[in-house]
């Protein structure tokens, strides 16, 4: 299954890193180093499967060229010590293929470094087991000249940490795209409450792990996650449904293949994955479903039963409060203030009428102003309206296009779980993105709202639900909540 992995690090010449040989290892290319006189020649190393450069609009054609692209940004650092490039390397999702890893990469890229002003040269190499992509980053803009000053913000902590979320967002809605119900999830496995140690990465495959011609920090390696996997092995033998609650927030639904190859990984031998196959399949709280096409057995956990019954019983009884509307004239007040037409001001009626839950599936082009308004009239109300999105940076893009103070989900959750900044019977609580967000996460959402009598709204991206190939927990109170469409 897709495992969530990144990784980022900066080429630099304090340790006799060279920037040209980077790229003509990434991309399996042949290059000629102009400051050192080499040609760095990688044409007959395998694993390769594509490459390209992207760039931000209007710049110069010369940095399609890889050949003259890295040795400009060689040619511009003029320290001993400078840093020359960063490189992120991502674990691509098994499912994809080729063609959708190459998407899935590009669409990433182009959002998170290319729109900043950075160029990016990308390779997807590996075999189909370990399918991972290289990217190589400027740390300078480009200008028709040349490169301009270094932007150190692209350097902060905190660029790195929505990089890292953002690669789960992008793969995730990829995945669903694909018709995979599979999720990765960038937070420590302790934020995730999964009571697992994380793998240690060694490099190296498991069939290859014995082979005693490793170097000794690989052995190493080897050994400490040898026992990493056999403490995780002790921790679901005690308890089976650890590995339920892991496996499920990956996959919610999974055949007995997928319990397999996920157990594998987390015991040291034959003998105890056969003990703790033996106690997972034995629990109480495996719940098997109907076989799928092909006929495999398919499954899911009790704790997931529970959170889809839950998620309808509170959606219900939210439905059934009539409460958190916005008076006519108020709303009047707020419709004239925003120019909308009439699909806009069908949707901006539903909102803000009376209800403790609202669910709507509105296309990009017609959201920013929708909710504007919306946000208008329930501050005129006297409510405190507060927002959350998947991502930091589409929680700020909620920001400025609507006005609604937003946070990560995750950052919001993290805050609840303190009894902090918890909505109130006074708050609109707004969840953008609400398409890719998974059951047990929705079922906690609706809980909390439920819980101090917020209002709660869920709101869709059209485009990206229809586009998805499976089923969104966002449709199931879309259809208690009996939205309208628009």
């Amino acid at each position: 299954m897709a495992i969530y992995h990144l990784t980022a690090n900066i080429i630099s010449r304090a340790r006799g890193q060279r920037v040209v040989a980077a790229a003509a290892y990434r991309a399996g290319a042949s290059l000629h180093d102009e400051r050192y006189g080499v040609t760095h020649n990688y044409l007959g190393k395998h694993g390769t499967v594509h490459s390209e450069i992207m760039a931000p609009a209007g710049s110069p054609a010369w940095v399609h060229d890889r050949d003259v692209l890295w040795n400009r940004v060689e040619a511009s650092e003029f320290r001993k010590d400078s840093q020359l490039a960063r490189v992120i390397e991502v674990g691509l999702p098994v499912e994809l293929s080729t063609e959708e890893c190459v998407a899935l990469v590009r669409d990433y890229a182009a959002k998170e470094f290319v729109a900043k002003g950075m160029i990016a040269d990308f390779s997807i190499r590996g075999t189909t087991n370990n399918p991972h992509a290289h990217i190589l980053l400027t740390l300078r803009r480009v200008t028709a000249s040349g490169f301009g000053p270094k932007e150190r913000r692209w350097n902060g902590k905190s660029a790195l940490l929505e990089w890292r979320s953002a690669w789960a967002t992008q793969a995730n809605e990829h995945l669903a795209r694909a018709g995979h119900a599979v999720r990765i999830d960038h937070r420590t496995l302790e934020a995730q409450q999964i009571e697992l140690m994380p793998g240690r990465r060694i490099g190296a495959g498991r069939a290859r792990q014995g082979d005693e011609a490793w170097p000794s920090h690989v052995t190493e390696r080897i050994a400490e996650q040898q026992q990493i996997a056999k403490e995780n092995g002790r921790t679901i033998l005690e308890d089976p449904t650890v590995a339920l609650r892991a496996l499920t927030h990956q996959k919610p639904i999974f055949t007995d293949e997928d319990l397999a190859r996920f157990l594998r990984s987390r015991t040291e031998n034959a003998a105890q994955f056969d003990a703790v196959l033996r106690a997972v399949t034995l629990s109480k709280d495996l719940v098997a479903l109907d076989s799928d096409e092909s006929g495999r057995g398919r499954f899911t956990s009790r704790d997931m039963i529970e959170a889809g019954n839950s998620l309808i019983r509170r959606t219900v009884s939210m439905v059934a409060r009539h409460r958190h509307g916005v008076a006519s004239d108020r709303r009047t007040a707020a419709f004239k203030q925003f120019s909308m037409d009439e699909a806009q001001r069908r949707a901006f009626e539903y909102l803000v009428s009376e209800g403790d839950v609202k669910a709507i599936a509105v296309t990009d082009a017609t959201k920013d102003t929708l909710l504007a308004a919306a946000r208008h009239a329930w501050d005129s109300e006297g409510m405190i309206v507060k927002g959350a999105a998947l991502s930091g940076p589409a929680a700020e893009r909620l920001v400025v296009a609507s006005g609604i103070n937003a946070l990560s989900l995750a950052k919001c959750e993290e805050g609840w779980q303190q009894g902090l900044a918890l909505p109130d019977s006074g708050t609109v609580l707004l969840i953008d993105g609400s398409q890719m967000i998974g059951l047990k996460q929705l079922e906690r959402v609706l809980a909390v709202a439920d819980n101090a009598r917020a209002k709660l709204v869920l709101v869709a991206d059209s485009d990206r639900l229809q586009a998805m190939r499976v089923d969104s927990p966002f449709l199931s109170v879309l259809r208690q909540v009996g939205s309208p469409p628009f």
